[in-house]
């Protein structure tokens, strides 16, 4: 299977349990994974026929500066949800990454990864 890939997609966005990270919210950095048959589309060389990896980012981004989450799980899976539900993916792999996280010991990020299918 061939894959549409967004690398590193860093946007401010709001999750976290304390309410200051719900207050001021924090960086994120996102990877998605698109698995697609590029055939069809690389043969008729149109966007309409591609997954707008711009729209997509816009989008997600838009859900993550405007909705609030505790958990980056949830936050995770609802943008999993849009890219299936709002762009026609089938099948995916999203891996998302708080940086710096507020907490003792510090580190780079934490991080989940999920992977979805269309039902």
């Amino acid at each position: 299977m061939d894959k549409l890939i967004i690398d590193h997609l860093e946007f401010y966005g709001h999750c976290g349990i304390t309410p200051e990270e719900q207050k001021t919210g924090q960086r994120f950095s996102l990877d998605l994974e698109i698995g697609c048959d590029v055939r069809r589309i690389a043969q008729s060389d149109q966007l309409r026929e591609a997954f707008d990896y711009a729209a997509i980012s816009q989008r997600l981004i838009e859900i993550a500066r405007k909705e609030q989450f505790r958990l980056i799980e949830t936050m995770a899976e609802r943008l999993a949800e849009v890219v299936l539900r709002e762009f026609g993916a089938k099948k995916l792999t999203l891996r998302l990454r708080k940086m710096a996280p507020p907490i003792e010991p510090i580190m780079a990020y934490s991080a989940v990864e999920i992977h979805r299918e269309a039902s």
